[in-house]
């Protein structure tokens, strides 16, 4: 099942609460939907009623609900947070990318086509290769 997010009854569908009242309200039309709501995650009608009104519901509550509908209502309430988290994420890495390809342009250029030899790993200061010897076992 696919939920498209959606404001129902005056809801603010730009928040988590918001969107699962919206969820819930699009899965229990009709009549007595808060008493399908409340017999479902067993609590009270006033809780089940809270809850379609953009309430959020205390732990034992939420948690029946995601047994009852599972990712659909997860994905419902959180999607846009993580599609914006996404996008930002992806956004940052193309950014390092371009600075990344910048980085190595410039080592290009800075490089030439002057061919060097491998570089090591011990200091080329001709004073420490000095030291070095000195302290070499004979």
């Amino acid at each position: 099942m696919t939920w498209v997010d959606q404001t129902f009854m005056g809801l603010d569908s730009h928040e988590p609460r918001g969107r699962l009242a919206a969820f819930l309200t699009h899965q229990y039309r009709g009549e007595h939907k808060t008493k399908r709501l409340a017999s479902d995650i067993d609590c009270t009608p006033k809780a089940a009623e809270n809850i379609l009104r953009g309430h959020w519901p205390n732990s034992r509550h939420m948690a029946a609900i995601v047994r009852r509908f599972g990712r659909d209502v997860v994905e419902a309430m959180f999607a846009p947070e993580i599609d914006d988290t996404v996008a930002r994420l992806e956004a940052e890495v193309r950014q390092l990318e371009d600075q990344l390809e910048e980085k190595r342009a410039l080592a290009r250029q800075a490089a030439g086509g002057v061919a060097r030899p491998a570089r090591r790993a011990v200091n080329q200061d001709p004073r420490s290769a000095a030291g070095l010897e000195r302290h070499r076992a004979p």
